[in-house]
């Protein structure tokens, strides 16, 4: 059989061709998709003052500077965006609260290496930053993923709670290097609002999430950490870590309460009384299928045996969605977010809404329009979509 030269000069080029276009459409995937601006995490509080439910942004852009953005709700859940730019790094998370005790409502924004506060001047204008970094005592930091405030020893100030991000190696004198994982921090407020270290360590390694509550009953809040993996020996990441549960001592210093659960690469967690009984159960969004853990009134965590759903969920909320009484769910994936219904025992059936949305935005849930329902946000750095609840958990727009 012949083959001419010219097919076979034809066929080459078009696998060079071919091989091009898989070449830069590897890229494309690997470095401008990631470079995106992206919204990771939104925290709804009245922000101007005026009683409704405004939205602070943190926003980013893998490893590049992106401003943080404040939305400005017009009273009937419209975001209009403030104008604002705020900050010049990578952020991923964010919390309001009135850190310097002025009656307003400030923002604390995670940089990966630092936090930034930004001060309220009252009426939602940001004109104040102020940098504060939070190393470790190993003269080696881990990072700073995302974090909780709250009043963790009750003497009336904010505190922070922050989930270590990422660990690495460490040189040492003999030229071998030590892997060091992340760990979790507790941060003590001041009469100032700024935190000082108490010297915690906590956890296995990466925890990509912390949900503050009253977990065993003595009225201080414990911590419930979501862990997605941790570093062994040689420095590989290994995943699905269990979830762990640390109990206060009432003075903001942390005890393993010594349980493991789950066997996930789990990303959010949400506390709420799941099951009627009085205490704090917990919903944990995974990068398999969901979990739902019910306590036993002390801090002990029994598996439900359910599986809420089997893609990545990167966000999770508990509130009452259809107004019978119960705590219902929100769990947003990378772009759709479902809505699971209890039936006021703990037990979750999923809906058949869809809320799509992009993996550049972040959501969060509130009730933006003062109707007394709970909505869902999705948002990216000067827009904002709502879905509006009507009473009974049925989400849409207007």
């Amino acid at each position: 059989m012949k083959i001419s030269l010219q097919r076979i000069a034809g066929t080459t080029a078009i696998l060079l061709l071919m091989g091009v276009c898989i070449w830069v459409s590897f890229n494309y995937l690997v470095w401008f998709l990631p470079a995106q601006p992206s919204t990771r995490d939104i925290a709804l509080a009245d922000l101007d003052g005026d009683g409704d439910l405004d939205a602070f942004l943190a926003n980013g852009r893998n490893e590049i500077p992106e401003p943080n953005t404040v939305l400005l709700n017009d009273g009937h859940g419209g975001f209009q965006d403030s104008g604002q730019k705020l900050g010049d790094f990578e952020s991923w998370a964010v919390a309001a609260h009135d850190f310097d005790k002025d009656g307003d409502m400030d923002a604390l924004v995670s940089n990966i290496s630092w936090g930034e506060y930004f001060w309220n001047e009252g009426d939602g204008t940001f004109l104040r930053k102020q940098s504060i970094f939070f190393p470790n005592t190993d003269g080696y930091y881990v990072g700073l993923w995302r974090f909780k405030a709250a009043d963790l020893n009750d003497d009336g100030r904010v505190d922070l709670f922050l989930n270590g991000c990422c660990g690495g190696g460490v040189p040492l004198s003999d030229g071998e290097w030590q892997t060091i994982n992340a760990f979790n921090t507790v941060w003590l407020g001041d009469e100032r609002g700024l935190p000082g270290y108490t010297g915690q360590k906590m956890g296995l390694g990466n925890s990509e999430a912390v949900e503050l509550g009253d977990l065993d009953g003595d009225g201080d809040l414990d911590a419930f950490l979501a862990n997605s993996f941790h570093l062994d020996e040689m420095g590989e990441a290994v995943h699905r870590a269990p979830n762990e549960v640390w109990l206060n001592d009432g003075q903001g210093m942390f005890v393993d309460s010594g349980q493991k659960l789950g066997d996930e690469s789990s990303q959010s967690v949400a506390l709420g009384d799941l099951d009627g009984d009085g205490d704090l159960d917990v919903l944990i969004g995974n990068r398999g299928p969901d979990e739902v853990w019910l306590n036993d009134g002390l801090g002990n965590f029994i598996d439900s045996g359910q599986t809420l759903g089997r893609s990545f969920t990167r966000f999770v909320y508990l509130a009452d969605l259809d107004g019978d009484g119960d705590l219902d769910a929100f769990m947003g994936g990378n772009t759709m977010g479902r809505i699971w219904l209890n039936d006021g025992y703990g037990r979750f059936k999923a809906t058949n809404q869809r809320l799509t949305y992009s993996r550049y935005h972040a959501v969060a849930v509130g009730d933006v329009d003062r109707n007394g329902t709970v909505d869902v946000i999705a948002a990216r750095l000067d827009t904002a979509t709502v879905w509006y609840n009507d009473g009974t958990g049925r989400m849409g727009d207007r």
